[in-house]
């Protein structure tokens, strides 16, 4: 996009999964890149994510509400893609504290300080459909109540809504979108915890069996990453989602035991159903479909990927660089690199 040469643009979360797609699609556009990322080894950060590209970009390895490592990156910043996050529902049941920590607290101190050193910043925030919890109608647009079922979810509303009153007070200018089940390249796959298809392709690559937990009716709406990263680029563009929160969703259900048929078959091995470990159940929202309506009339965004065009993508990725992905990497990322 033409809009994005020469401006400065910052990427939390940008060693991520689609941080790092995002990246990728900025630099190629003109755009001067920072990224934030604090490379907690739980989540998905991994440098082979911007492989070509580090020498393009300034990378910061830091926690974003570290202030005393990251205040110099944030002065003049023109647009900030806040990805910054910990994203797993299971790990925010068992550890609540380190979830508040690190998402809303740091989040806090980040918006604090971009309110003093880039006021008149842009930010997209990623937020999430499990701010929903379970639907109480289908699909979910963007008015339907908030009734998360995990800590996770809980931390996602939450800081969605200190972007929110930030905005209200005239400290930044935001907007949400609420991913729905991304996948694609890039994805961490070294355990389950963020999101079941990546989980689905690692154990297939691996010649085993795709366990489907319950009956496998559960629908979701699979959007694949470039197509959330075309969102998130229009979003940076579009003066009109300012203070708005949007949806982000292929619309096209699938559910899970077709999704599991589909790596399955392409992977030549087996799926079956088990029963629901007691941990994910209490969490399960059930099927889960949202409407993207108000983004589509407001940007004119719609996914150019189906399900199964995206999933062949992914799986022609991981059989490619799955050796970057599917064992931990040695050590932790320490350095500081400044191309530009």
């Amino acid at each position: 996009m033409e809009f994005y040469r020469g401006k400065r643009v910052l990427v939390t979360g940008g060693l991520g999964f689609i941080g790092s797609n995002l990246v990728r699609r900025l630099v190629k556009a003109g755009a001067s890149v920072t990224v934030i990322d604090a490379t907690y080894p739980d989540q998905g950060a991994n440098l082979f994510n911007l492989k070509g590209f580090l020498d393009e970009i300034v990378l910061v390895v830091s926690d974003i509400g570290n202030l005393e490592e990251i205040s110099s990156y944030l002065v003049d910043q023109e647009i900030i893609f806040n990805l910054a996050s910990s994203t797993s529902h299971i790990g925010s049941m068992q550890d609540p504290i380190k979830d508040l920590e690190r998402n809303c607290l740091s989040q806090l101190r980040f918006l604090r300080a971009v309110r003093e050193l880039s006021p008149g910043a842009r930010i997209i925030y990623t937020g999430s459909r499990s701010q929903y919890g379970t639907p109480l109608y289908q699909p979910m647009d963007e008015d339907h109540p908030t009734r998360p079922v995990d800590i996770n979810g809980i931390h996602k509303c939450t800081v969605e809504e200190y972007h929110r009153l930030f905005h209200h007070l005239s400290y930044i200018r935001f907007t949400s979108l609420r991913l729905t089940n991304v996948f694609g390249p890039r994805h961490q796959m070294l355990h389950d915890g963020h999101g079941f298809l990546n989980w689905f392709i690692r154990k297939a690559l691996a010649g085993e069996d795709i366990l489907v937990f319950g009956d496998g009716t559960q629908e979701r709406d699979f959007l694949y990453v470039e197509d959330a990263v075309e969102a998130l680029l229009l979003a940076g563009v579009s003066s009109e989602c300012e203070g708005e929160v949007y949806n982000v969703a292929s619309e096209i259900p699938v559910s899970v035991a077709e999704a599991a048929k589909a790596v399955a078959d392409m992977a030549g091995v087996k799926w079956k159903c088990v029963p629901y470990p007691q941990e994910r159940l209490s969490i399960e929202p059930g099927s889960v479909r949202l409407s993207s309506r108000k983004l589509r009339e407001t940007t004119g965004w719609s996914p150019h990927h189906t399900f199964l065009e995206g999933l062949e993508k992914t799986m022609e990725f991981y059989r490619r660089h799955g050796h970057r992905y599917f064992h931990p990497a040695k050590g932790r990322i320490i350095l500081e690199r400044k191309g530009k």
